[in-house]
């Protein structure tokens, strides 16, 4: 696969995750993070994969997600993509609404079971 499919299949996959968290698909989501994620939140919050899966399920409902502007770039068996997202999410516990506007770094690694994504960071703006 040409560098040009990799930056057009991270940014369907960004674009499969994006839509998962609003429509709370959480297969989907287990499906497309690594094992050996790394999250880190815009309040500096870090989380790994079990805790990240729990706070999309148990914590916050994400009411709209927006893609902007995603740069791929492309390393063999890694991309890195870093762009503006757009979101509205709500917590649970006090049904308080956050808009958001952030960048973010995302790194996906392809092995076996095509790519995952291993590493999140955001960062408002």
């Amino acid at each position: 696969m040409n560098d040009e499919a990799v930056m057009r299949d991270i940014a369907r996959l960004e674009n499969v995750r994006c839509r998962a968290l609003v429509e709370r698909d959480f297969d989907v989501l287990r499906e497309l993070v690594a094992d050996d994620l790394v999250h880190v939140h815009a309040n500096g919050k870090l989380d790994g994969r079990d805790a990240y899966l729990h706070a999309v399920e148990e914590e916050i409902d994400f009411l709209s997600v927006e893609r902007k502007d995603l740069n791929v770039r492309v390393y063999a068996d890694v991309a890195i993509a870093t762009g503006h997202l757009q979101q509205t999410v709500q917590l649970r516990a006090t049904a308080r609404r956050i808009p958001m506007s952030i960048m973010t770094t995302q790194v996906w690694r392809r092995g076996p079971d095509g790519w995952r994504q291993v590493s999140f960071q955001a960062t408002n703006v």
